[in-house]
């Protein structure tokens, strides 16, 4: 007998630590497909066109519902959507300032885009192609990486040009970078050297231009108007966000979108 009782009690052990096993597996089940699906919220936020242009212009300093809407040519209330969206998700703060609310991004989300969009330029040959035909067809292909900008500022033979509208530089721009807003170049007709950006430019020298990163047009833009002009110039496709992203310091507003302001 009691080698019997020992024996149910060896097979309830058993029993038992199976159960406990079965209830591990599905607890860990439980907490991937809660974890996944909370990750799947957060992608879901990002994967409209919109919505990335959006955290694209966000990317350059807080703006509100109305500056936002005229920045990707959409109506209120269809970017007022967008935003809900993203807010939901919590990649995107408000702040109120005075009668009106301003967006920003969230911090990280910043670095978290610039990855993403790289991994697509990376990945998508459509996406390629577009770069290609667009910045081709404008006659502004060229560009210079980190290393070659570094090289042509410090022998004197190049300077980095900020073509986005006076505010966004304000709110932060790459260290060293002369603020001439796209606007104020096309003011200027064909005499570009007269502008205050470009006093003390030595003759010959690069003149590369930046503004919001790999998909912004103002750069190329302003390297065809410059290069009419006689000047020498080339796009530079970094915007803040990759800038900092890459390890360089922004200067002006309080650290960048999302982060230390």
């Amino acid at each position: 007998m009691p080698i019997l009782a020992d024996s149910v009690a060896l097979v309830g052990y058993f029993i038992d630590m199976l159960n406990d096993q079965e209830d591990i597996r599905r607890r860990a089940r439980a907490h991937k497909s809660a974890a996944y699906g909370a990750f799947a919220e957060v992608s879901r936020a990002l994967s409209g066109a919109r919505r990335l242009e959006l955290v694209d212009l966000l990317a350059q300093g807080p703006r509100t519902v109305e500056a936002l809407a005229r920045g990707i040519g959409a109506s209120m209330s269809s970017t007022s959507q967008h935003l809900q969206v993203l807010r939901r998700a919590r990649l995107v703060e408000t702040r109120r300032e005075g009668s009106s609310v301003e967006y920003r991004l969230a911090p990280g989300v910043d670095a978290a885009f610039v990855a993403l969009r790289r991994l697509a330029l990376d990945r998508s040959p459509v996406l390629n192609a577009a770069q290609h035909d667009y910045f081709v067809g404008l006659g502004a292909p060229e560009t210079v990486d980190r290393d070659q900008l570094a090289a042509l500022v410090e022998a004197g033979e190049g300077v980095l040009l900020d073509l986005r509208p006076a505010a966004e530089y304000a709110a932060g721009h790459i260290a060293g970078a002369r603020s001439l807003p796209l606007a104020a170049l096309e003011a200027a007709g064909d005499d570009p050297m007269a502008l205050p950006a470009l006093a003390g430019v030595a003759p010959g020298a690069l003149l590369v231009c930046a503004c919001r990163g790999p998909f912004c047009t103002l750069a190329a833009l302003s390297v065809r108007r410059l290069r009419a002009a006689g000047l020498p110039a080339v796009r530079f496709e970094d915007g803040p966000a990759e800038w900092r992203a890459s390890g360089g310091a922004l200067e002006g507003g309080a650290g960048g979108p999302g982060g230390a302001g």
